[in-house]
């Protein structure tokens, strides 16, 4: 098996997380763990660190061949929390008028898109994923060919690519454009919908209700493991539903060994068919900076996730208790869910909780530096009380999508 891609340093604050991945190594590693037997030519670029780092894992595994090609500087990739959109060092126009081409010819290839170089295929069987969420480049573009495609591509992806919007658009282009045998459209907290070349309609993919979510490589994740399934004879649909699962393994784990959890997997399905509808009202304390930012932060992560958000700060801003209460109240009778920002135990937010609780609403309760006997009452009313941002977030999606 081929594996084409990057190996990117990563660094997330919070979570905290600093390791050295990418795209290409993070497959490399992954599918190596889940068979001991598979042999990878893995084609990526290197600077003299990564080159050490990448030199050390082939010592440690004769089944790994490493195809090198030497840049000034890897990618480094730093996250302020894992759904923000991360900052890239060195800036990736500096790498436009220095990139270099990585050919690679063989049966079976799964190749990632590059920030640092151009990739150039030719293939019997492909799996193309485009990473990138700002220029991403079709397979065809790349001046690639393969007797059998399939590329996957989140929806943002495939409407800069395709300059459509319409999923059935989009369908058409990668089969009568791509020449996909089958295209895999990711939808993020929804899924995915997998389509084969000759059918109109397409198969929607399950996401899995995961305790925790760690959503950084989870596409990588996904790519990799469909690959590995589809290269082996694997049906599309099915190689699609296993990578389902092993992505929400990585996702629930932050760990590549997802084989003994994949032969016991019990996640419960989520099958979500639209978006939901209902409103989240966002409560929090917005009254020094680092406040403002972190209820602006979650306001826009919702909005990104094509959600309804009442935010007292944006959507009432400070006044008179005879100004704002009303309002305010009123937001959390038209909403669904109330998303709650815990932390100082502000008295406005504490009693919106109990509002809410009162009106039989339903709370996700955002809390790291509280104590148990503080929360006691949220825990006692069947609050979901979680410390980590990113999993409360998708929390609050699955929620309001059930209801």
């Amino acid at each position: 098996m081929i594996i084409v891609g990057g190996t990117y340093s990563e660094i997330c604050f919070e979570p905290i997380w600093e390791n050295i991945f990418g795209s290409g190594f993070r497959a490399v590693s992954l599918l190596l763990e889940y068979d001991k037997n598979l042999k990878i030519d893995y084609y990526t670029c290197c600077d003299e660190e990564i080159k050490a780092y990448l030199d050390y894992h082939v010592k440690l595994n004769s089944n790994l061949k490493l195809h090198p090609t030497s840049v000034f500087k890897c990618p480094i990739f730093q996250y302020d929390y894992p759904l923000k959109t991360p900052t890239i060092v060195p800036r990736p126009d500096l790498y436009s008028n220095k990139k270099t081409e990585i050919k690679v010819q063989g049966h079976q290839i799964l190749a990632y898109g590059m920030l640092e170089a151009s990739i150039c295929l030719d293939g019997k069987k492909v799996v193309y994923d485009p990473q990138s969420p700002v220029n991403p480049i079709s397979f065809t573009s790349t001046g690639s060919k393969a007797e059998q495609l399939i590329t996957i591509v989140n929806y943002s992806e495939a409407k800069l690519i395709t300059g459509c919007s319409d999923i059935n658009d989009i369908r058409d282009y990668f089969f009568n454009v791509e020449n996909c045998l089958g295209f895999i459209l990711k939808m993020g907290a929804k899924g995915a919908h997998v389509f084969e070349n000759g059918k109109t309609k397409s198969t929607i993919i399950p996401v899995y209700e995961t305790n925790q979510v760690w959503p950084i490589g989870s596409g990588d994740i996904f790519s990799a493991f469909f690959a590995y399934n589809w290269f082996e004879g694997g049906h599309i649909i099915d190689s699609a539903k296993i990578a389902s699962q092993a992505t929400a393994i990585y996702c629930n784990s932050m760990d590549l060994s997802i084989k003994n959890k994949l032969q016991n997997f019990k996640l419960p399905e989520l099958l979500i068919n639209k978006e939901p509808k209902g409103q989240i009202y966002l409560a929090g304390p917005f009254f020094t900076f680092t406040e403002r930012w972190l209820v602006n932060e979650i306001r826009n992560t919702f909005i990104g996730f094509n959600l309804k958000i009442f935010s007292p700060f944006h959507d009432v801003g400070h006044g008179k208790a005879i100004d704002v209460v009303d309002k305010d109240l009123e937001g959390i009778d038209e909403s669904e869910i109330i998303f709650a920002i815990v932390d100082g135990l502000d008295s406005g937010t504490l009693f919106e909780i109990g509002y809410a609780i009162a009106e039989k609403k339903k709370v996700i309760a955002f809390v790291q530096n509280e104590g148990e006997e503080s929360l006691k009452m949220l825990e006692g009313t069947n609050c979901i009380i979680e410390n980590d941002l990113t999993t409360a977030i998708y929390k609050t999606y699955w929620l309001l999508a059930k209801s």
